[in-house]
């Protein structure tokens, strides 16, 4: 268990598939994003409940968002001040049409091999997490 002043407020996930020889986009890989209303595209993850573990959270809130199970690969504690990014994996396949969940703060869900377009995030969050990702080879 993770104790409260190392807890983060949310957690994030990073997912590629296990069916890919390729883990990135930079190297020709997918990543699961979700489309949130009104901050477009992004990737899954959200708060912490009370008393919830990160890895726990994480895989409910991806559960939650895509529908997807995932294994946690590596925690990325650094990048984000508040909050923990993990590089998952699924063994679910990528393919090329989005798809819909019953979560109304998600309007659909794709894989991408490219950045999406970006509201409320940068472009520049998913090179730097995809180059993260890249060193853990």
């Amino acid at each position: 268990m993770v104790s409260i002043s190392m807890r983060p407020k949310f957690v994030l996930a990073w997912i590629t598939s296990s069916v890919e020889d390729f883990t990135t986009l930079n190297d020709g890989g997918h990543v699961v994003f979700v489309k949130h209303p009104e901050r477009g595209w992004e990737i899954p993850g959200g708060h912490l409940k009370s008393g919830e573990d990160p890895d726990a959270a994480l895989i409910r809130e991806v559960m939650e968002e895509t529908g997807l199970e995932i294994k946690i690969r590596r925690w990325n504690k650094e990048y984000y001040s508040e909050g923990w990014v993990a590089h998952v994996i699924t063994d679910s396949q990528p393919q090329t049409d989005a798809w819909l969940i019953a979560d109304d703060k998600v309007e659909q869900v794709a894989w991408w091999s490219e950045v999406p377009p970006v509201i409320a995030w940068t472009k520049q969050e998913f090179i730097d997490l995809d180059d993260w990702v890249s060193t853990l080879k």
